[in-house]
């Protein structure tokens, strides 16, 4: 990456072995303005960070620095984290802010202060003031509309959320998803967002629809109020099982919205994950515009007889010992945002792989092809 006056980043890939080929020159012009960068973070949910809270000093700062610091090691710029519901939702259940109509209606400040999200959101600004927050639901009470994920009652659910965070522990949440890995329902994204703007929460962005393909943004085609309620599309793993890896469509790119991976990673921080990160950070952007990139998840903070075991940019999950992991992943992410912040501007004449990596690719994938 080159910084300069314009705040410019420039990515060209080399990958695999070094191999014998001609000079290749690139000409880059400062007018080839492409998309802005809008940061790197990572997700806690799914009880992921369960064991964090319980580190005891100085080891519980240690970690936290180690994740949120400006310019000292992960230097994470997006923090992601679930809207609790009391479901099971991976590797334990995420309490609720509102386990019944009695606490949803008259709201007190201890039903805010339950779990250990609003802390980790807390210690992540204290480190990083400039930092995005970003909260999506897992699931939500039964209480809520008998049952019925999308309806009046659970857009206020989530509205809640936002406006107690605000008003109990002074955090903005500058955005909110619909529902994880779960079909959407075009006419309650548009509720949402008439919801937000009627509670004072114009500012607050909506991220659709945390799922697998780009469908969202067919229906943004056609629909005029659907494209102005979404601020970005953001698709879960383009980093992995994806017939065009790292790609978006075409449809997608047209909307000249914010296109994210909204949750990504290799689900380890070892050197493979490593590897792992850096090509979804670089490669997403050349394939498919992508400008923001959320990892699941942030720390390996989880027994690890649970599910996905290791999941995390690092591990700590023994509070009692005050152990805890730096892995390589830590160090892919901040190989980017020790040196690039959001709002730089991404140059596409310098965004691009290198002409022996084609190569190179095009001969690996003849002789699997052939194998």
């Amino acid at each position: 990456m080159v910084k300069t006056q314009a705040y410019i980043i420039i990515i060209l890939i080399f990958c695999g072995s070094v191999i014998a080929s001609e000079n290749q020159v690139v000409r880059i012009s400062g007018r080839s303005i492409g998309r802005v960068f809008e940061g790197i973070g990572a997700l806690s949910a799914g009880a992921s960070s369960r064991l964090l809270i319980d580190y005891p000093e100085p080891y519980r700062s240690q970690i936290l620095d180690i994740l949120f610091k400006p310019k000292f090691a992960a230097s994470l710029q997006q923090l992601k984290v679930e809207i609790g519901g009391d479901v099971n939702s991976t590797d334990g259940s995420e309490p609720s802010h509102a386990r019944n109509r009695r606490e949803f209606e008259n709201p007190q400040p201890a039903y805010y202060q339950r779990g250990y999200e609003w802390w980790l959101m807390e210690e992540a600004k204290k480190r990083h003031p400039g930092i995005f927050l970003d909260c999506l639901e897992w699931g939500c009470p039964g209480w809520i509309a008998d049952g019925v994920f999308f309806s009046r009652d659970n857009a206020d659910y989530i509205a809640l959320f936002i406006k107690k965070a605000r008003e109990y522990h002074d955090l903005q949440i500058d955005y909110t998803g619909i529902w994880n890995e779960r079909d959407y329902d075009i006419a309650w994204i548009k509720r949402l967002r008439k919801t937000l703007d009627a509670q004072g929460l114009q500012k607050v962005r909506i991220v659709a629809a945390d799922v697998f393909d780009w469908k969202l943004a067919e229906e943004m085609t056609n629909d005029p109020e659907l494209r102005d309620a979404v601020y970005a599309i953001g698709i879960h793993y383009n980093d992995r099982w994806r017939e065009n890896r790292y790609g978006s469509t075409p449809q997608a790119r047209a909307l000249n919205k914010s296109l994210r991976n909204s949750e990504g990673g290799p689900w380890k921080g070892d050197w493979e994950a490593f590897e792992h990160l850096v090509k979804m950070y670089n490669r997403s952007y050349i394939n498919g515009k992508l400008t923001n990139f959320i990892t699941w998840s942030l720390i390996s903070s989880y027994y690890n007889f649970l599910d996905l075991p290791g999941s995390g940019l690092m591990t700590a999950g023994e509070p009692w010992s005050g152990h805890f992991d730096i892995e390589p992943a830590i160090w892919a992410v901040a190989h980017t945002t020790q040196f690039a912040d959001p709002g730089w501007v991404y140059l596409d004449d310098g965004c691009g792989y290198l002409a022996a990596a084609v190569m190179l690719r095009s001969e690996i994938r003849q002789a699997k092809d052939t194998a």
